[in-house]
């Protein structure tokens, strides 16, 4: 009986498909008569469909040299971006947002170019079945990102020497999240609220750091949102989204391993010599604040703390 459902069910999609002229039936056998490939759709380098093509101008017949997906291009893609393709530098003269092309010639530049992103996130639905003050969740949310100001970095030192604005639209991305809150009395035992400011970010670049090696994806399929109170969860909350529109899966594994990854964060925090933060643990001292390595951790124990079952 439930082979027969099957066929059935096939039967219909295929019909569905035939009067869309997708595909043609013939002699008892099904054949693709659409004008595209079936593949032509499915992209190898991002799950985005609309992406936006690198055009290398500087040659004398100006040639494709890559792709990139449009939320991508908000960040690395963006006029006078240093853009880095096998290992030479080229300079974006022209975007062209409505054609989705990028004109860039090729420079030897003694500096590279990073992007501030400002990015909300909105949450929209709950899958794991919890209910919103939840300390662990992940669901659908939308996530709103603008390219704000770029800097030049000079190689080597790391000084800035330049900086520029990025006038390019807003973009939304609906995709899955998982998020973790921040119980009250974890807050609350917190020595202030810029301590509780400086834990979240530092937390969120560990978390950022250590999901991919349990994922086994790349750093960038993951974007993280920490806010000291969310308006949905009303509480100090952490989260970390699917870069790519309808979410890949991640979500759900992360919310899973909610635990581990809390343990594999304190112990990559104790572990590092740094005195006050770096970027192997959570993040810069200059962006996290005085004491953010102390305070991430003290977050960090606390939130342990609060999982685990106090026995009687």
């Amino acid at each position: 009986a439930y082979g027969n459902h099957n066929v059935a069910e096939t039967a219909q999609m295929l019909g569905y498909l035939e009067e869309g002229m997708v595909v043609r039936h013939a002699e008892g056998m099904w054949h693709w008569s659409s004008e595209n490939f079936p593949a032509e759709n499915i992209s190898l380098r991002t799950a985005a469909a609309e992406n936006f093509v690198i055009i290398n101008a500087s040659d004398p017949t100006p040639r494709i040299i890559g792709e990139m997906d449009r939320f991508s291009v908000l960040t690395l893609l963006h006029e006078e971006a240093i853009y880095l393709h096998e290992g030479q530098q080229y300079h974006v003269d022209t975007l062209d947002w409505d054609e989705q092309k990028a004109y860039v010639r090729a420079v030897d530049a003694d500096y590279y170019t990073d992007a501030n992103l400002a990015v909300t996130l909105k949450v929209l639905d709950i899958a794991s079945g919890e209910d919103r003050e939840a300390a662990r969740n992940y669901g659908d949310v939308m996530v709103s990102a603008q390219a704000t100001i770029y800097k030049k970095i000079k190689l080597g030192t790391h000084e800035n020497v330049g900086w520029g604005k990025i006038h390019l639209p807003e973009q939304e991305l609906h995709t899955t999240a998982y998020w973790l809150c921040v119980p009250p009395v974890v807050a609350e035992n917190m020595p202030g609220k810029d301590a509780l400011q400086a834990g979240l970010v530092g937390l969120g670049n560990v978390m950022s750091q250590m999901a991919p090696l349990y994922l086994m994806c790349d750093p960038r399929d993951l974007g993280v949102v920490p806010q000291v109170k969310n308006p949905f969860t009303g509480q100090s909350t952490i989260f970390l989204y699917d870069s790519y529109p309808g979410g890949i899966g991640f979500s759900r594994k992360l919310f899973d391993m909610h635990t581990a990854l809390l343990e594999a964060a304190g112990e990559l925090i104790s572990a590092c010599p740094c005195e006050d933060g770096c970027p192997a643990c959570v993040g810069p001292a200059m962006e996290i604040g005085p004491g953010g390595k102390k305070h991430t951790l003290e977050l960090v124990n606390g939130l342990l703390a609060a999982a685990t079952p106090v026995h009687t």
